[in-house]
């Protein structure tokens, strides 16, 4: 029996396949952007997943917003993970960072940064590495992600930018009752 052509070239993805794997990307988008996935989740790949939750944690002690979504950190976080998987440099600065951290709790605390539950206690440690390249990495990233979200804006009391509109007179200013 002589064997179709096409059989030998038959695609290993088949239009149920296709369907099938589409379907998973956009749910996981999906929960990417909902918040149901986590800078951990996302940033393992690259750091692994104590040094996500480290990152992640040390986040939200650097810009402590308790009113905050993990999302909005993780939407930080997550770049700078994939950024550091094509970057060496990046990777040992955050892998050798979060090792830092945690030998500085250990020795004070005996315990690691993420098992630290007293707040003063994390940013005791955090203040004593603040002048370090890994710390303001973090930081610089977490600033201008977090405070230049026009998402956010309005959650830190934030209009925007005014010059557009004339400055500040006529906008609200003549309403600031702190000044």
């Amino acid at each position: 029996m002589k064997k179709d052509k096409r059989d030998d070239q038959s695609p290993d993805l088949t239009r149920r396949r296709f369907l099938t794997h589409s379907g998973t990307a956009v749910v996981g988008l999906g929960m990417l952007s909902s918040g149901l996935l986590s800078a951990k989740t996302w940033a393992a790949a690259a750091v692994g997943e104590h040094a996500s939750a480290t990152l992640m944690r040390m986040a939200r002690d650097i810009y402590p917003h308790d009113t905050l979504e993990d999302k909005y950190y993780a939407a930080v976080l997550t770049p700078l993970a994939e950024k550091a998987n094509g970057d060496a440099e990046l990777k040992k600065l955050l892998s050798e960072g979060v090792k830092e951290l945690d030998n500085r709790c250990d020795k004070l605390f005996a315990r690691p940064y993420l098992e630290l539950e007293n707040e003063p206690d994390r940013v005791f440690v955090l203040r004593a590495m603040e002048d370090g390249a890994f710390f303001q990495r973090i930081k610089g990233d977490l600033m201008m992600g977090i405070y230049n979200n026009p998402e956010l804006w309005p959650r830190f009391g934030y209009g925007g930018s005014a010059w557009e509109h004339g400055g500040y007179i006529n906008r609200g200013y003549d309403k600031i009752d702190w000044l």
